[in-house]
């Protein structure tokens, strides 16, 4: 649960957070997906998360 008293973090900190993510998904293990791939899989994710939200 987030702490009432943490500001949220802003639009450019979760974009550094995210860049940071990827490059350590890359050294780790090569994965390194193109923007089309990357469109593709966050669109899989957001109807996954419709259809489980839906009742």
């Amino acid at each position: 649960m987030p702490d009432p008293d943490t500001p949220a973090p802003t639009p450019a900190e979760l974009a550094e957070r995210a860049a940071r993510a990827r490059a350590v998904r890359r050294a780790w293990n090569g994965y390194d997906p193109t923007e089309a791939e990357q469109a593709a899989l966050d669109a899989e994710l957001d109807r996954r998360l419709a259809a489980a939200t839906t009742p």
